[in-house]
């Protein structure tokens, strides 16, 4: 079973050195603010979503990751699932997400209910391509993997 949370600031430790791709200045900013959930398997954090909101109005998921050797058990699923449960009891009807065209999440993400919405397109950087989910579509099933909201 995972355990699922919001980050505090005793995970920065944790988040710093796992997540390379924010700021630690930001990285501590998104943590107080509550965009940051924490994955746990017995007391060990073992994954993280960290969020924000496009157009300041739509949940963004920015970063999703499950250490390697956790993987395959159902911890992305169950962060999201929980992510977009939240996102929903706050009155968002969509949630947003991206990836680059050649990794494999797109096909998680598809998996998960959400469609394409668009590309980005950058010099000299893969194509970023958008997903979209409608959150009034997704079923309100209790997710097997979660053992605490």
């Amino acid at each position: 079973m995972v355990n699922i949370r919001v980050a505090a600031q005793t995970d920065l430790p944790f988040l710093r050195e796992h997540d390379s791709h924010v700021a630690a200045e930001e990285l501590t900013s998104v943590v107080k603010r509550g965009r940051v959930l924490l994955a746990e398997h017995n007391g060990e954090a073992v994954g993280w979503l960290r969020w924000g909101l496009f157009w300041d109005e739509i949940p963004f998921m920015n970063m999703l990751t499950v250490l390697s050797s956790h993987r395959s058990q159902g911890t992305g699923r169950a962060l999201v699932t929980y992510w977009e449960k939240q996102m929903n009891r706050a009155g968002h009807s969509q949630v947003l997400t991206s990836t680059l065209a050649d990794e494999s999440a797109q096909n998680f993400y598809r998996t998960m209910g959400y469609t394409d919405a668009g590309v980005l397109l950058l010099p000299g950087e893969s194509s970023e391509i958008f997903l979209r989910r409608d959150l009034e579509t997704a079923p309100d099933l209790p997710d097997p993997h979660i053992t605490r909201e």
